[in-house]
Formats: C-alpha cells, sequence, structure tokens
C-alpha cells in the first residue's frame, strides 16, 4: 500500500485522486440509471392484488399497513483511497419502519468502524515517512423510502434510496525528518445511497430482508484540512429482522 497521495504538510488526506474520482462520475449515471429503469418498472406493471399479506391476512398481520422495528447487521466495504488504507468493516443499524401499501418509509441510526490494514505505513519517499491511522468511525441518521414489488404471498422485491447524515471521526499521525504531524478530524457528512432488497416472511409478524447499497458520502462545512468537497463511496450488504406490530 503506499500513501504518496498524502502530504503530511499539506493534509488534504483522503481525497480521492483524478482517476477515483473519473470512476465515481461514470458510476454515479448508473446506479441512477438502475434504479429509475427499476421503479419504472414496478409502477407500470398491473397490481393482481391489493397488497401483499403475510399468514394468509385472514387476521389482519401483514406487511402493507402498520409499523415495525428493524434490526440489521451487515458488511460495509470502502471504496477509492479508503479502500487503499482501510479494510472492509460489519455494520449495524436500528429503526423504524411505516408500511404504507406499495411504499415503505423509514428512520435508522447506524453505526460501523473501518479499521486500518496496517499499523504502521512507511513511504518510499525521500523524507522517509511512516503514518499510523485510527480507526474510521463512522455514525449514521437516515432517512429512506422504497417501493414495494410482490413476487408471491410471502415476499417482496422493493428499490428506493436513503438520504441523511453521516457523522465521521479519524485520525493519523506521519513522522518524517522534519517531525511529527498529527491530524484528528470529526466531519458531518452529506449521506445518499441506493438501495435494492428482498424481504421475506418468517411469521405473520417478523420479516426477514437482504438488502444492498451504494453509498455516497461527502464532508460538509468548513475544514481546515481541505476534505470539504470530497466524495467518498462504499458498498454495503446486510440482512435485516422487522418486528410488526
Amino acid at each position: 500500500m503506499s500513501l504518496d497521495q498524502f502530504n503530511p504538510h499539506n493534509p488534504d488526506v483522503l481525497s480521492f485522486n483524478s482517476r477515483s474520482s473519473r470512476v465515481v462520475f461514470y458510476l454515479k449515471p448508473v446506479f441512477i440509471l438502475v434504479l429509475v429503469c427499476f421503479l419504472g418498472t414496478v409502477m407500470a406493471q398491473r397490481r393482481s392484488h391489493a397488497a401483499l399479506t403475510y399468514g394468509g391476512g385472514n387476521n389482519g398481520s401483514n406487511f402493507d399497513s402498520g409499523y415495525g422495528v428493524v434490526f440489521g447487521v451487515g458488511y460495509d466495504a470502502p471504496l477509492g483511497n479508503l479502500k487503499n488504507v482501510y479494510k472492509p468493516a460489519a455494520n449495524y443499524s436500528l429503526g423504524v419502519s411505516r408500511f404504507m401499501n406499495d411504499f415503505t418509509v423509514s428512520l435508522t441510526l447506524g453505526y460501523h468502524a473501518y479499521k486500518p490494514k496496517d499499523d504502521l505505513v512507511t513511504s518510499g519517499d525521500i523524507e522517509n515517512t511512516s503514518t499510523i491511522f485510527s480507526d474510521y468511525r463512522v455514525y449514521s441518521a437516515y432517512a429512506g423510502a422504497v417501493y414495494n414489488l410482490n413476487l408471491a404471498d410471502d415476499v417482496r422485491l422493493y428499490g428506493g434510496g436513503n438520504i441523511g447524515l453521516y457523522f465521521t471521526h479519524y485520525a493519523f499521525s506521519s513522522t518524517d525528518n522534519v517531525g511529527e504531524f498529527i491530524v484528528d478530524l470529526r466531519e458531518r457528512d452529506i449521506y445518499l445511497a441506493p438501495r435494492l432488497g428482498f424481504i421475506f416472511a418468517l411469521t405473520n409478524n417478523i420479516g426477514l430482508s437482504l438488502e444492498s447499497k451504494y453509498n455516497f458520502f461527502a464532508p460538509i462545512g468548513k475544514s481546515d484540512y481541505g476534505s470539504s468537497g470530497t466524495f467518498y463511496t462504499s458498498v454495503a450488504a446486510q440482512a435485516a429482522i422487522t418486528f410488526k406490530f
């Protein structure tokens, strides 16, 4: 792993290089197009029945109305320059969902922490720089909305997106021939993510969902270290249990 893109005396750290920026530029419209095509297809289809019901629907236990508490656990893998420094991490979430026939909306809190790939990284340049990275911690709060497509009486396909905030904290210390330089950053990031998944009925009031997301996040506000305006990405997969009430 190389840290040639980092300058400890001008820490525009963890920003995308031009190649990564081009990748993100082309990936964004692809994912948006896929999401639009999915939503257009499901909206155009004629529904064979009004809503998906679980357990036969004879007692009102279904996922087309009411509320649910959602517990999720998954795997989040950083991309771009974050991938060069940090390993994938487990992610955890807790949320509340509102079921409204074809649509589901939600509010969610989440947490994950990327660990550095190496405890100590050295650079081969003339300054003989060595760098130590902390964990990259992410606390998230976001709203979500999806459109549901019935595949069977106990299975739904859904697609939609999330919007909210990431609260991130990371630090690094670089040492070279001149001395030691320490950066400790706590940032607020705007967060967006298209999402696609399935939900399966386990009982009348319990559902299991499997979901994938492509996460975009960027620091907002002023920064002394030039990270504002930087765009980061990651991919995530998650399994969640929904308890409906």
